[in-house]
């Protein structure tokens, strides 16, 4: 009986210890999310570009053609069902086996190849993709950001985006054969490697503090990115 109360207390002990991983993770997430970084940030007025979310992360919209890029030469609307070139591109990036075996996140729990790509993310395991969709001119609200950049600031998320993806000599990102979610988007093979300590979400933050705007010191959550960014009407914007 003794052995017996003994072995309860220390799995009681390993319990504690295996739950408070996650939740220091959360909590040290959530602190160095409140830090900000480029808070006094100038905006330029060459390039608008947008940060949209949905409930769970954050891509970034940039416009297909200006004259420091033409985006089409590096994702080629053929590549989509759709084939159609939009006004506006979006990115984002993330996982490969979650982008590819999650189509939505209520599939997670209802099929073992979802398990599998959670896992497989949450571990580092695996390869990464970016994933761009062909958009109209995005809606500014409280999914939806405008940020205008300098040229400069331009040319410095444009080489972070392009540094995020495999290109072939061509110079284009190479498509990964997948059908995507839509008639207008793709995906395409990854740079770097998903982990809880760089999500789709700190790589957005990432890209913001690469080209000098408001961001997190770190975060792998949308929400305090978009802190940073309060709606135009509430900053004395029409």
């Amino acid at each position: 009986m003794r052995k017996s109360n003994e072995f309860l207390r220390l799995a009681g002990k390993v319990a504690l210890w295996i739950a408070a991983i996650p939740a220091t993770y959360v909590l040290i997430g959530i602190m160095l999310s409140l830090i900000p970084v480029n808070r006094n940030s100038v905006p330029g007025n060459d390039v608008t570009v947008y940060l949209v979310r949905n409930n769970v992360h954050a891509d970034i919209v940039v416009p297909v053609r200006t004259d420091r890029i033409d985006w089409t030469t590096v994702v080629p609307p053929c590549d989509t069902q759709d084939k159609t070139a939009w006004e506006y591109l979006s990115f984002g990036w993330g996982s490969q086996d979650f982008y590819l075996n999650v189509p939505e996140w209520k599939d997670i729990l209802r099929r073992v190849a979802s398990i599998k790509a959670v896992i497989r993310a949450l571990s580092g395991v695996g390869g990464t993709a970016l994933h761009t969709d062909y958009v109209g001119k995005p809606d500014e609200g409280v999914g939806c950001r405008r940020i205008t950049l300098s040229s400069a600031q331009y040319d410095a998320l444009v080489e972070y985006i392009l540094s995020s993806g495999r290109r072939n000599e061509a110079g284009a990102f190479i498509h990964i054969d997948h059908v995507g979610y839509w008639e207008s988007d793709a995906f395409y093979e990854g740079n770097g490697r998903y982990s809880p300590f760089f999500t789709c979400n700190t790589w957005v933050n990432s890209a913001l503090k690469a080209c000098g705007q408001k961001c997190c010191l770190w975060t792998f959550l949308q929400h305090p990115i978009f802190w940073k960014y309060p709606p135009r009407n509430t900053m004395g914007n029409p």
